[in-house]
């Protein structure tokens, strides 16, 4: 055992058993402990530790010697401090906080203790997680949305030009994040800095009146977060802005909770007391030439797009659609979530010479790759119908070598979707409820054979006799 180690063991055992140092033998240690917010520190745990003779030795509390707490203002006073050469830390013995505000025992600073003098000046800020006292969590900003019309205007969210959306900027970097108007709040990627904020694709036949947060006009003005927008802080908590994570940083001092450790990063999310307020009429649209009839109907809230053979519609947020100048013929009307694992809604009608209305689409498992190609031209049908037109596929499936049936796996390919189901070992498959259109269609066998081809269902179910190599 080493004489510097002997002195550690020494000077813990004299700490413990309460024998203080002889006048003018020991030297003082002060300072002011913060936190990461620049706030004082109080009730934490500050220690000198005598300087390993190598990083791995500063492991426990046999290495600390004077010990004291932080107090309201987190002042600290260590007193009887054996000259010598020493680390000043905080917090967690595990993991402490080094002087100068490192977790790095490596980046700490050691100061040097004389007898019978006073080191002041020793000020540092203690990480979070050195505190086992403190909870911090990583706060998302949500800002409430509220979205006023005219009586009875609904909220449109896609039209002819695209997704409706509100969209925020963040400046300077000009990352942009959108929200459809039917959102009930925004939630701010970084609650600091400014944002500039617009609507995107607003239909021609709206006009937007109000756009603001709090008092601010958001039309002419940016978005800029203040504390004053944030709730206030609950007994115990401090609540700050950064330029760090999300931008909003929670700490609270955990109660009655001696043995608390927070591991990693804890996120959530709080809600502003300043709302987000935006408005908008409808005024007449231009007159131009009808080409066709208007088709209506309503799905399921929570579709983001809507089509009828390719071509975009009106979408509103109370699941309501609408197309123009539909001409006769076959079409497909289908609606879109905002990812490819979302709901997908159809429905297949016939167009004649008058409005159809009522048009409720169903659930589709995946609609046809050349789902956005144009009507089929039916020229001269007189009924509208809105029944949805499904069919099945169903196939035989053997070995090219045996021409026994083979198990493995069928997946059919759609417009965005792909959907697998399993080849059981009599090498039959049957895929129900499909549009008309192309599909592809590819078998993987267990032993690693495969086949793909493009099948067209048409007006009936169609039937499959496939080989694979």
């Amino acid at each position: 055992m080493t004489a510097n180690s002997m002195l550690g063991i020494l000077l813990h055992f004299i700490l413990l058993q309460g024998i203080p140092l002889l006048p003018n033998q020991g030297g003082t240690v002060t300072g002011v402990l913060t936190n990461e917010a620049s706030r004082p520190a109080a009730g934490i745990r500050v220690a000198v530790m005598l300087q390993p003779e190598s990083l791995a030795d500063a492991t426990g509390a046999a290495a600390l010697v004077s010990i004291a707490e932080s107090d309201e203002s987190g002042r600290f006073r260590l007193e009887n401090v054996p000259p010598g050469r020493y680390y000043v830390t905080a917090g967690r013995v595990e993991f402490p906080t080094f002087y100068p505000g490192t977790l790095e025992i490596a980046a700490g600073k050691i100061v040097t203790v004389a007898a019978g003098e006073t080191l002041s000046g020793v000020n540092f800020s203690i990480k979070d997680a050195s505190d086992r006292g403190v909870e911090t969590i990583y706060a998302a900003l949500r800002i409430p949305l509220q979205v006023h019309t005219d009586n009875g205007v609904r909220i449109p969210i896609f039209s002819e030009r695209g997704k409706v959306r509100l969209r925020l900027t963040h400046l300077p970097d000009g990352d942009k994040t959108e929200f459809l108007l039917d959102a009930p709040a925004v939630t701010l990627p970084i609650a600091t800095g400014e944002y500039q904020v617009s609507v995107e694709n607003l239909p021609e036949e709206f006009t937007l009146n109000t756009l603001a947060f709090g008092a601010t006009d958001l039309r002419t003005g940016k978005l800029k977060v203040t504390l004053s927008d944030l709730p206030g802080p609950d007994k115990g908590e401090q609540i700050t802005l950064t330029n760090t994570q999300t931008g909003i940083v929670v700490q609270r001092r955990i109660q009655g909770q001696g043995n608390y450790q927070q591991f990693g990063a804890t996120y959530g999310s709080i809600t502003s007391r300043s709302e987000m307020e935006l408005s908008v009429t409808a005024r007449p649209a231009a007159v131009s030439p009808s080409t066709g009839v208007q088709v209506r109907g309503k799905a399921f809230p929570g579709q983001e797009e809507a089509y009828i053979s390719g071509r975009p519609g009106k979408l509103y947020a109370d699941g309501s659609f609408e197309f123009h100048d539909v001409t006769a013929g076959r079409h497909i009307v289908f609606l879109l979530g905002g990812t490819t694992t979302s709901r997908q809604l159809s429905a297949v009608i016939t167009v004649g010479s008058v409005d159809v209305d009522n048009v409720q689409p169903q659930d589709t498992i995946t609609l046809p790759l050349d789902v956005m190609a144009p009507a089929v031209n039916q020229s001269g049908l007189q009924a509208e119908t809105s029944t949805p037109t499904m069919h099945s596929m169903r196939g035989h499936v053997v070995a090219e070598s045996t021409r026994l049936p083979v198990a493995g796996i069928v997946t059919i390919r759609g417009f965005n979707r792909s959907i697998t189901y399993s080849l059981p070992a009599d090498g039959e498959f049957e895929i129900p409820d499909l549009l008309p259109g192309s599909y592809g269609l590819k078998i993987e066998t267990f032993d690693r054979s495969t086949l793909n081809r493009t099948i067209v269902v048409g007006d009936k179910d169609v039937d499959l006799n496939l080989t694979v190599p």
